[in-house]
């Protein structure tokens, strides 16, 4: 072998060790901060659902606490999600698949969302978005070593706190009213939800159908990511496919569309292939 081979392969063995190095220790990151969240999760027993919990809350709220739920269901401490999706980022991007493993409180605000985005066999992206004690956070990653993006600051703490709201669809016992979550009504097919999480606050929409299903979650405590930075954007999660889980009704799949003043751009179509419930 002559002389500029063995350095090109040098060098490019030497690129790929580092690259597996940085995607060890990023893996390890990651598993260290789901550690913290379900250690975090308070232990308290908090009653199972009954009707007289749920009697004071508005009308559709009502409704829909009395579909996905049955009498006596304890309450959820935390779930863990699987998730098949497909992604994209701007109207004309390709569509990339999504494998996703989500773990979520059901008590005090906070989540761990652990992906992979592939565009083809060739190449991926990973990407870590979380929520805790406050402070959203996350980060692309190139093969899960070489940094794309972070995420952080005031607007990314708003969405992720948003986040956590919607995807409390997942974990219906999360929606009844605690420190931190009340209830406004506005009509008898929807009511407003406002989470407070320290110095955020997020309030979305949820619309419900006459079975009690929720179709859809609005807000505009949401921002996208621009060239120029974030700017805040009217978002709606659409609710649809609901199965029942372990006892409990939950939408199978969502859908993220951005509001637009050009019109509706729909960037993400998610599947919830898995649920695992945990209750202590």
């Amino acid at each position: 072998m002559g002389k500029l081979p063995l350095i090109a392969l040098t060098v490019t063995l030497t690129i790929l060790v580092m690259m597996a190095v940085s995607y060890f220790i990023s893996r390890v990151f990651v598993h260290r901060s789901i550690r913290r969240l379900l250690h975090s999760i308070g232990k308290q027993l908090l009653p199972n659902f009954s009707a007289p919990l749920a009697s004071t809350l508005p009308v559709a709220v009502q409704r829909y606490l009395h579909y996905a739920l049955k009498e006596g269901q304890p309450n959820i401490r935390y779930a863990v999600l699987e998730q098949k999706a497909q992604f994209r980022h701007r109207l004309t991007s390709k569509w990339s698949t999504v494998t996703a493993t989500e773990y979520i409180s059901g008590m005090e605000p906070g989540f761990v969302w652990d992906a992979t985005l592939r565009h083809h066999t060739l190449w991926f992206r990973t990407a870590v978005l979380s929520y805790f004690k406050g402070c959203g956070s996350g980060h692309l990653k190139l093969y899960g070593s070489i940094g794309l993006q972070e995420f952080e600051g005031a607007e990314t703490d708003t969405s992720m706190l948003f986040r956590f709201l919607s995807e409390l669809v997942w974990l219906p016992t999360g929606l009844l009213p605690t420190n931190t979550l009340r209830w406004e009504h506005v009509d008898n097919n929807s009511a407003c939800a406002i989470i407070t999480d320290g110095h955020t606050q997020v309030s979305a929409l949820f619309v419900f159908n006459d079975v009690g299903e929720i179709e859809r979650i609005t807000t505009l405590d949401k921002y996208r990511d621009y060239k120029s930075g974030y700017e805040q954007q009217a978002f709606t999660l659409v609710c649809g496919k609901w199965k029942e889980v372990e006892g409990v009704m939950i939408p199978t799949e969502v859908r993220f569309v951005w509001n637009t003043r050009q019109g509706d751009f729909e960037y993400g179509i998610f599947h919830v292939t898995d649920v695992r419930y945990y209750y202590s």
